[in-house]
């Protein structure tokens, strides 16, 4: 999608801090006794930098870039308008996610309405759709250049390959194979034209969203890859779904086949579950009604700690004998 907020803004020659520049000279000029507090710390950055001017030292008013912004908005179209509308709304759904990811949190579409980020020419299903289109398309296009560029290096080995399996078992003959494979991998190495026809090919994504995620259930959940681990997304998309029975099924099971050990029923009181003692109890009584988990089963330690866990992956002896070393006897060989 063109950022049209850039495009409108090629050929008025306005770059970043060019308002500044004078007022900046003047700033060194000036003693220190005649300068303001934002002025004498204006001139330092200077000094520190070795820059005549702000522009020179990466410093810019915000007031002049923001009334500078301000006037291009107003040269818009309408249609240009809305382009850059949703264009800021997407990059600030993107950023949300990642940022609620490295909290901990999943994203819904509601999300981004409850936080205002939805355009004003848009309702919410729709840039709901909006978002998922750019989400699909960007993942498609990652996914076309990197399955092109395996191609092109998978060709180059092929090649070399067959170079050097044609070759005499000599000596002489083996080291002349081994000059023309790799006369034969700089031949089909691409060039720079030739990459660039290669990426020509393949539209480039504005958005880099290959660690964006999703989850479908009563609603739909996003979440980064980068920030957020698939087995931590699991256990935050059944807090949100709700199901407290599946959720201590799902826990207990993964305890027992990972580690194996049975599950502390206290970790449920932790993120991003924070259930109390009585949800835990309900939820276990909901386990054993539904009569559709019979793996699941429960213990305790000799000092009252209770575990669950499924005899899929643990016998009732190992879970009993399990929690008691968790609980008790590894603190008594400290």
């Amino acid at each position: 999608m063109p950022n049209a907020a850039n495009e409108s803004s090629e050929g008025t020659g306005f770059q970043p801090g060019d308002g500044v520049v004078e007022e900046a000279s003047e700033l060194q000029e000036a003693s220190s006794a005649d300068r303001t507090p934002e002025e004498e710390f204006l001139a330092q950055m200077l000094a520190a930098s070795g820059a005549t001017n702000l522009k020179e030292a990466g410093l810019y008013d915000p007031a002049e870039v923001a009334a500078e912004e301000e006037r291009i908005e107003e040269e818009m179209s309408p249609e240009e308008r809305q382009a850059k509308a949703e264009h800021d709304a997407l990059a600030a759904a993107f950023s949300m996610i990642r940022e609620r990811s490295n909290e901990g949190k999943l994203t819904t579409p509601g999300t981004w309405a409850a936080a205002g980020i939805v355009p004003d020419h848009l309702i919410p299903v729709d840039f709901s759709d909006l978002a998922f289109d750019e989400i699909i398309a960007a993942q498609a296009a990652s996914a076309a250049a990197k399955k092109v560029a395996e191609e092109a290096a998978q060709a180059v080995v092929a090649d070399a390959d067959a170079d050097a399996v044609s070759a005499d078992s000599s000596v002489e003959d083996v080291a002349a194979s081994d000059s023309k494979a790799d006369e034969a991998a700089d031949e089909n190495a691409p060039s720079v034209d030739e990459g660039d026809s290669l990426d020509s090919e393949i539209e480039t994504p504005e958005w880099k969203l290959d660690d964006i995620k999703v989850l479908e259930g009563k609603q739909t959940y996003l979440y980064s890859s980068d920030y957020m681990t698939d087995t931590y997304a699991h256990w935050a998309f059944l807090a949100e779904e709700g199901d407290d029975a599946l959720t201590l099924v799902d826990n207990a099971r993964e305890e027992s086949r990972l580690y194996p050990r049975p599950m502390l029923a206290a970790s449920l009181s932790s993120k991003p579950y924070y259930w109390n003692a009585e949800q835990i109890e309900q939820a276990w009584q909901a386990v054993q009604e539904s009569g559709s988990y019979p793996d699941i089963n429960t213990c305790e330690a000799s000092n009252g700690e209770r575990y669950f866990y499924s005899t899929d992956y643990l016998s009732d002896a190992q879970a009993k004998a399990l929690a008691e070393w968790y609980s008790v006897e590894r603190y008594m060989n400290v």
